[in-house]
């Protein structure tokens, strides 16, 4: 793809970082767009990003609500463990148009807990097989209530973790 330089004073340079950074596009795609309203070219017409490059954000939406509307949204999203409003409507809106959970941090490190709480439950089965097959005559050293007591912790686990996809989803849904 052909490239475009310019040389720029450092005042030039720094003004023009921090109105792209102010306009949250990175200063090529600002350039491009430039380019493109100066030469008359159909702006919405998007450069195929290449494979091994990630889609970057660059458009931007506006909505307009109350001041009581605003205030619901701020506190919704600092309970639910989101930065800021803008990262709670853009995970609303990723969870539904993919439909599938947008996690919070603090959802994210639950996950890992519950994988850590995963691998401890197979290592205790591992265990429980190892000790069947090597002394399967002296398995009644193996206690029913062990093994139930180790269903109930997986069930418990599965629960948990049902629990958390569900509100992850549902969050966006109306408190009704």
């Amino acid at each position: 793809m052909p490239r475009v330089e310019a040389r720029l004073t450092d005042a030039e340079k720094h003004a023009w970082s921090q109105f792209c950074q102010a306009n949250g596009l990175r200063e090529s795609e600002m350039l491009r767009r430039m380019i493109q309203r100066v030469a008359g070219i159909d702006a919405e017409i998007e450069v195929p990003a290449s494979e091994d490059q990630q889609e970057t954000r660059t458009r931007k939406l506006t909505i307009r609500l109350s001041p009581s509307q605003e205030r619901q949204l701020s506190l919704r999203a600092h309970a639910e463990g989101y930065p800021n409003r803008t990262s709670w409507v853009t995970a609303m809106v990723l969870a539904e148009l993919h439909n599938e959970p947008v996690l919070t941090d603090a959802e994210v490190g639950a996950l890992r807990e519950s994988n850590r709480e995963l691998a401890a439950i197979g290592r205790n089965l591992n265990q429980v097989a190892k000790a069947l097959n090597v002394e399967f005559r002296e398995s009644d050293k193996l206690k029913l209530e062990g093994i139930e007591a180790m269903a109930d912790r997986i069930e418990q686990h599965r629960e948990q973790v049902a629990g958390l996809l569900s509100r992850s989803m549902n969050r966006w849904r109306d408190d009704e």
